[in-house]
């Protein structure tokens, strides 16, 4: 998991230049490479222009084969298949990539130019798979969610505290969003990988998994459980995470309920005691807007108006009144201030079951 694509395509590369290739060592790229992909074909690190900046090195890999006239430059193909045609999956309904574990958008409109050249990649679908960021799309909307397994190796040392985090796009424009991150290659500021800048759900402000720069996660949530069921009517996501179990005794569960036909998504977030508990804990859940959004508070303040930068209109409702706060969104190596909606309260019983829904009008 230490070995990158680049070192892979330089071995490849020097091992021709001074006549060492073999069938051995090109297997023994293949078999590193298959290694840092998933059971679906997304790259480990679960950053989706890691994940492009990988395919694009199995390419040319292929094509140094090809050159030197190597048989094995087939060995590939698969694999690059395999990954191209999930990597398709992920855009949002404007043509953007979810922004979850360091993405952006510098490279966008050249990674989907690419993408189109292959017009004969097939619909992929998030079934049966019991980790990674679930995906569901229609003509109208898609949703993104958050149920990567943390682990230590260094493949995923730039994860996200983001466990549970949701993104989704309706009729061409972005709805809710993560604050993002800066070019994978520079600095990016350690805040933008806390739960606090994502679309997450949070005990006490504190980070679901331990961030340190440079250091794959140290504590981080050991059981991240993923299933989803589906019918004609609806799609159900349903996450949970135990990384607020060592410190506050408490397991987080996400539901999502898709309905197939309408532009409605409903959300159930809970707050489970895993032993009895008298402390009063305070969480926040947040939603960060994405930009240009504005909003109206209904009477009860339990709804929120949201329009669009299309003029497009939504209705956010929830089972308790909501708060507005400022919020950040980094992209394209730009910042701009945004709003987030957030539901705060104190996490007094067993279980706290907090209800939620996003409808266009």
């Amino acid at each position: 998991s230490e070995i990158s694509s680049f070192d892979l395509k330089a071995y490849l590369l020097s091992s021709i230049i001074i006549n060492k290739v073999n069938s051995k060592k090109i297997n023994y790229i293949k078999f590193v490479a298959e290694k840092q992909i998933d059971k679906i074909g997304m790259h480990k690190s679960y950053n989706l222009l890691d994940h492009a900046k990988f395919i694009n090195n199995l390419s040319e890999i292929k094509n140094i084969l090809l050159f030197y006239n190597v048989k094995e430059s087939n060995l590939f193909d698969n694999l690059i298949l395999k990954m191209t045609s999930i990597l398709n999956q992920y855009f949002h309904s404007d043509g953007s990539l979810p922004l979850f574990n360091g993405s952006n958008n510098i490279y966008t409109k050249i990674i989907y130019n690419s993408l189109n050249k292959d017009t004969y990649l097939v619909k992929r679908n998030f079934i049966n798979i019991k980790n990674g960021i679930a995906f569901y799309s229609d003509k109208h909307k898609k949703i993104f969610f958050d149920v990567v397994q943390p682990n230590k190796d260094k493949i995923s040392s730039n994860l996200s505290a983001g466990t549970l985090a949701i993104e989704m796009s309706g009729d061409g424009e972005k709805i809710f969003t993560n604050c993002g991150a800066s070019e994978s290659l520079g600095k990016n500021p350690e805040y933008l990988r806390y739960s606090a800048a994502h679309s997450t759900i949070t005990l006490q402000n504190t980070n679901i998994s331990e961030i340190k720069e440079g250091n794959p996660h140290i504590k981080f949530p050991q059981s991240v459980v993923f299933r989803n069921e589906t019918s004609k009517d609806e799609e159900i996501f349903e996450g949970s995470h135990n990384g607020y179990v060592r410190k506050f005794n408490k397991i987080i569960k996400r539901k999502l309920t898709i309905s197939k036909n309408k532009n409605i998504l409903v959300g159930e977030d809970s707050l489970i005691s895993y032993k009895k508990n008298k402390s009063r804990l305070i969480y926040h859940i947040r939603f960060h807007l994405a930009d240009e959004m504005k909003y109206n508070f209904t009477n009860n303040k339990k709804n929120l108006i949201l329009k669009t930068k299309l003029n497009n209109i939504w209705l956010f409702k929830s089972d308790t009144e909501l708060i507005v706060e400022d919020s950040i969104l980094v992209d394209n190596n730009n910042t701009k201030p945004i709003k987030q909606i957030v539901i705060k309260g104190i996490v007094i019983d067993n279980k706290t079951v907090k209800k939620w829904s996003l409808e266009k009008i």
